[in-house]
């Protein structure tokens, strides 16, 4: 039977974190996954234990079917079965020059923003939640071209194909969305990120995303009625309206 729980890819630090512990503020158990990012995960746990929620610290490879599907039948055992999926893990690889680039550098970025959300969503699909939500978190970088960025973009841009794909896929059960963040400001968390590729100033909210904004966009599809489905969500302040 489906819980009030919710499971996140990539829990142990930066936006999956804000979405883990947002989650718990608003009465969600959460299963933290995480990769190599235990102590993070670890810590998220703790922090959601004093708001009285249940929470559980996951390690799997996102790139692995077989780790995902045992971290969420885990999940489901702990918790129950998740009424939302959070397919968040993803990498962002450094900038390169076509010439430089060769396939291994861009199967790696697919492995992990593409297959990674496959294989959580198939692991979860296989649950058969009653009332079932994913929510992939893509990117602006999907929606858009940027210099020397092509495994991010053209990876991105599938993740937000294999939403659309999947909700199809997966309905009446299950709906399916996605999220684009442009570029996100965490406090105190500086890590390369889409930020370096935007000034303020050519952003019409005059701002950089904070993590708030991008929990609201994917609180709200964990939210709304499940007949919004196969929807893609830019959190970019109006950047691409100027585009």
């Amino acid at each position: 039977m489906t819980s009030n729980a919710v499971f996140i890819t990539g829990a142990g630090r930066r936006l999956g974190r804000h979405f883990a512990l947002g989650f718990a503020r608003r009465g969600y158990d959460v299963a933290v996954h995480y990769f190599t990012s235990e102590n993070g995960a670890l810590q998220t746990v703790e922090e959601i234990h004093t708001m009285g929620r249940k929470a559980v610290a996951l390690q799997a490879d996102a790139r692995s079917t077989d780790e995902m599907r045992t971290a969420i039948n885990q999940a489901a055992e702990t918790l129950g079965t998740p009424c939302v999926l959070v397919a968040n893990s993803g990498v962002f690889p450094k900038p390169e020059a076509l010439p430089n680039l060769n396939d291994e550098q861009l199967n790696a970025a697919f492995a992990v923003n593409v297959l990674g959300g496959f294989n959580a969503a198939k692991a979860y699909a296989d649950l058969s939640p009653e009332d079932g939500r994913i929510i992939i978190v893509s990117s602006l970088g999907g929606l858009q071209v940027w210099r020397q960025r092509i495994p991010y973009n053209v990876s991105k841009a599938a993740a937000i194909q294999l939403s659309k794909a999947l909700a199809r896929e997966l309905a009446p059960e299950i709906s399916v969305n996605c999220v684009c963040p442009g570029a996100v400001m965490i406090a105190d968390e500086p890590s390369p990120s889409e930020n370096s590729l935007r000034a303020v100033e050519r952003i019409p909210m005059k701002r950089h995303a904070t993590p708030d904004d991008v929990f609201d966009a994917v609180y709200f599809f964990a939210t709304a009625s499940r007949y919004i489905t196969g929807q893609v969500l830019a959190i970019d302040g109006g950047i691409l309206l100027t585009s």
